[in-house]
């Protein structure tokens, strides 16, 4: 098992070197909408790239269109992830769809706030971005998002039905140990790049983001403006 872990870091490494280049560069020059949401396509294009090649390899991930359960977890999220989200959500979706998801995210973080780390994730709340079983973001989702597996569709719906079970043995996750090391090097490597360009390497709760970016009227993505999220300060740079 040690081996087998040892080898999949040494993998992850170059992937995970070039992440950390590129978004340390790409934010240290501007952390505005249009260029986060840039940084987060290209965190996503990897990832899913290193899925297809593993199931080509045989291997069974179970994720697929449609299933959303993982759509009703808690989700943490770097600040340049929240502001993707919103500059695409300002962008691209019609004014009527996109009045709807901010009336969502204001509910969804007023709810949570209520509540504790773990009883959010056991309280099935639908992300404000999930419509009809689809992620209306997909292009530009959070890395905890593009990075999240399951080889077992019937493990993630008993998950789903049975809340309680969270984080027990009950409801464990079958995951690929090289996916799992790919896919953590990715975010520690956004982490490190964000400290490096300067900025939070935190991450806050999705909706609780969202929702300071969106009092702060931050439609451009943030530039000038210090967003607090629970304690996590992101300064973007003008």
């Amino acid at each position: 098992m040690l081996d087998a872990m040892h080898l999949s870091r040494e993998q992850s490494a170059p992937a995970a070197t070039a992440t950390f280049e590129h978004t340390a560069a790409a934010l240290r020059a501007s952390c505005d909408g249009a260029t986060c949401a840039a940084v987060c396509r290209r965190l996503n294009g990897v990832v899913d790239t290193k899925i297809e090649a593993l199931k080509q390899e045989g291997a069974g991930v179970a994720c697929a269109p449609g299933c959303d359960y993982c759509c009703h977890l808690r989700v943490d999220v770097f600040p340049h992830e929240a502001t993707a989200l919103l500059h695409d959500l300002r962008t691209r979706a019609a004014p009527a769809k996109a009045a709807l998801i901010e009336q969502k995210i204001r509910a969804n973080a007023a709810r949570i706030d209520a509540l504790t780390a773990q009883q959010h994730r056991t309280a099935g709340i639908a992300c404000a971005f999930l419509s009809a079983g689809l992620c209306s973001a997909h292009d530009v989702r959070p890395s905890s998002c593009a990075t999240y597996h399951s080889l077992s569709r019937a493990r993630c719906e008993h998950a789903f039905h049975n809340p309680a079970d969270i984080g027990t043995p009950r409801n464990a996750r079958p995951a690929l140990l090289e996916l799992q090391a790919f896919n953590a090097a990715q975010i520690e490597a956004t982490s490190a790049a964000r400290k490096a360009a300067g900025l939070a390497g935190e991450q806050a709760e999705l909706h609780q983001a969202l929702r300071a970016l969106l009092d702060g009227d931050v439609s451009s993505g943030g530039a000038g403006v210090t967003v607090s999220v629970g304690g996590l300060r992101a300064e973007p740079k003008p």
